[in-house]
């Protein structure tokens, strides 16, 4: 009597949907997030396996919504109808297995009759696309329940979709234990490796290559990178952070320039509570682990003094540069230079640079005697010096520095004046 029924009942392939004519359609279809368009066309049958749906996971719940209606242009009486939905959970082409009936309507009347589904993913269903059937269809005598729907075979009244729902917890990934770095240091982001997968990190500033497994990265502040990982299009995220400590904020103190051997002044860092210090070089300090440091000597050669800051295992350098002056040289001139019986001398200091300390000496024959007598050293601030009446031939030289404390430069060149005796004839009158 109803030959359409028994071929429902008969039939074994999801390859032969339950073709549904007339009257009665499904108009859209809202699987969690995602909705069908909004159709009145009586199509029989809705092929929508090429629609690219949300993906759940194993043990998760997907929603199900289904409103009906009537085809345009049909008036007739309305019948008692029913829904059935179908998940081929084991992908063996069929919907026939116990658990693949997943839902069961009950008996409805109106036109415009929603079903509603919440369909639990079994645990053991992982890693597939799952072809999903809705089946509705009008409800015939003698089976007036919607259990009597199967999900092939020809149906009188209303419409089968199909769709293809993935189910992508096939794997888990790991993306690698969180980092603790310093400012403007790099790590290397270590997940857990899935093979012929691709990845993807997020985001991709500061970080070496988004789509490779184990990228270098150096965010400026604490950042959380998110990993998908695709493997033969089913996805897998996990997220690792990456805490960026501050470099201690320092200041050191001014540049000095310093005479050649002379005693800088206390160099020295702001002080940080909880900090370490290390000055290098240190062979001229007397605490070079502290923030402020005295110079135990003086200074010979220029040196760039660094201190490193180190606070919770980050680390700031400042620098300290003391400049010394090369050691003074020096020449002289006298004038007048050869000089007559009698004539006082000017001596001049030549000087490579600006010095404060001269020490002038003249040898008439018997040793080289200071000019200046007044300390043991023979040291004085004079220049030129004026050397009077000079009566025999004179040797002089000199030597200077910046000031005390400072180094003493070379000798200068000694500088000879001859002197020259003139005899005046007498005079003869005849």
């Amino acid at each position: 009597m109803f030959p359409s029924l028994l071929l429902a009942q008969n039939c074994a392939s999801v390859a032969n949907p339950a073709i549904t004519y007339a009257s009665e359609l499904i108009t859209q279809v809202s699987i969690g997030t995602d909705l069908t368009p909004y159709s009145i066309s009586c199509t029989g049958y809705t092929d929508n396996t090429n629609l690219s749906l949300s993906g759940y996971q194993s043990g998760s719940t997907i929603p199900f919504v289904i409103y009906t209606n009537k085809c345009a242009g049909f008036t007739t009486a309305q019948n008692l109808k029913g829904c059935k939905i179908f998940m081929d959970w084991n992908d063996d082409g069929d919907f026939f297995d116990a658990d693949e009936t997943v839902y069961i309507s009950y008996s409805a009347f109106s036109w415009t009759s929603t079903f509603t589904a919440y369909v639990t993913v079994p645990q053991y269903v992982q890693c597939a696309n799952i072809r999903t059937r809705i089946v509705y269809a009008r409800l015939i005598n003698p089976f007036f329940i919607p259990q009597s729907i199967n999900p092939c075979g020809m149906y009188s009244y209303g419409e089968t979709e199909d769709f293809i729902i993935p189910i992508e917890s096939c794997f888990q990934v790991e993306a690698g234990d969180d980092a603790f770095i310093c400012e403007e240091d790099t790590v290397t982001l270590n997940p857990q490796i899935v093979q012929g997968a691709s990845y993807s990190w997020s985001p991709i500033n500061n970080i070496s290559n988004p789509n490779t497994s184990s990228p270098e990265v150096y965010p400026n502040s604490t950042t959380t990178y998110l990993l998908t990982v695709d493997s033969a299009g089913f996805l897998a995220s996990d997220s690792v952070t990456v805490y960026v400590y501050p470099n201690p904020v320092i200041s050191a103190s001014a540049n000095q320039d310093v005479c050649n051997g002379g005693t800088p002044t206390d160099i020295f860092v702001n002080s940080i509570p909880g900090a370490s210090y290390s000055w290098t070089p240190n062979t001229n300090l007397s605490t070079p682990t502290n923030f402020q440091t005295a110079f135990s000597s003086g200074l010979t050669d220029t040196t760039l003094f660094y201190v490193d800051v180190s606070l919770a295992g980050c680390n700031s350098i400042d620098s300290v540069q003391i400049n010394v002056n090369p050691l003074p040289e020096c020449s002289l001139t006298v004038t007048p230079n050869p000089a007559c019986v009698g004539d006082d001398l000017s001596v001049l200091a030549l000087t490579s640079i600006p010095v404060l300390r001269y020490r002038f000496q003249y040898d008439i024959g018997n040793g080289w005697q200071n000019y200046v007598t007044t300390n043991t050293w023979g040291w004085g601030t004079q220049n030129p010096i004026t050397y009077g009446n000079i009566v025999t031939n004179m040797l002089f030289r000199l030597r200077v520095r910046e000031d005390f404390g400072c180094n003493t430069g070379p000798w200068s060149p000694t500088l000879s004046v001859p002197i020259i005796n003139i005899i005046t004839p007498p005079i003869i009158h005849y």
